[in-house]
């Protein structure tokens, strides 16, 4: 629905923004420790190693999506940036709840 003439279309508030940036991210956390968890349970991997493995690639992926949103913001196009440093945002999470869940286990095994 657009707006009629004369009305401004509602830009969703800050607030609102990083809350589904907090909801996304902590759903895909979810599920990414929790594939983790089954790939140990099934014996093809240990956890910790999956938990460290997930913590480097999504790393990697907040570095690249931070990097192009730089970017963007560089050449004045502030909707992809934005984009971008969400997806940042995200990736950084999921590490972080890796890193939280690798803390979690005891230091010998798992």
């Amino acid at each position: 629905m657009t707006p009629a003439q004369g009305e401004t279309a509602l830009s969703p508030t800050f607030k609102a923004v990083l809350y589904g940036i907090a909801l996304t991210a902590l759903a895909r956390a979810s599920l990414v420790v929790a594939v983790c968890i089954i790939m140990d349970a099934f014996g093809s991997q240990d956890l910790g190693l999956s938990l460290r493995t997930a913590v480097l690639a999504f790393g990697l992926l907040g570095g690249a999506a931070l990097g192009r949103g730089l970017r963007a913001e560089r050449a004045s196009e502030f909707d992809p940036a934005s984009r971008f440093y969400a997806l940042a945002l995200v990736n950084y999470f999921i590490c972080y709840a890796a890193l939280l869940a690798g803390s979690f286990l005891k230091p010998g095994g798992n």
